[in-house]
């Protein structure tokens, strides 16, 4: 498993998951260091955002995938906004390293009010 501590990733039944407020403008990270070989690191990312039929407001990139996904070292980071109260957006997050590997991982962005716990 790559290593979820690092922005708030939890897990349920149904996989990993984040839970995002839909006025949140946020920046998460995946780091794949548990996945690559020694001295390997990350030379492009891809981060693909499910949609859903209908939506009024859509998690997106603020201003674009070509600025709001971003490698460094062996974490793909990714900035998100908006998002539809009750909506769950499956998320893909491709990667190729320096060695040519490939790999993809899976994920679901959860929007709902959160509130202080």
């Amino acid at each position: 498993m790559a290593n979820l501590a690092l922005t708030g990733y939890k897990k349920d039944s149904q996989g990993i998951f984040i839970n995002k407020d839909p006025d949140a403008n946020i920046e998460y990270a995946l780091d794949f260091v548990d996945y690559l070989n020694t001295g390997d690191s990350l030379s492009s990312v891809t981060v693909t955002i499910g949609t859903i039929t209908g939506d009024s407001a859509p998690l997106a990139f603020p201003t674009g995938a070509g600025t709001d996904v971003n490698i460094s070292g062996t974490k793909a980071i990714f900035r998100v906004n908006a998002g539809t109260t009750g909506n769950i957006y499956p998320i893909e997050v491709k990667i190729v390293t320096s060695n040519g590997d490939t790999d993809s991982r899976h994920f679901r962005i959860v929007v709902k009010d959160k509130g202080l716990q």
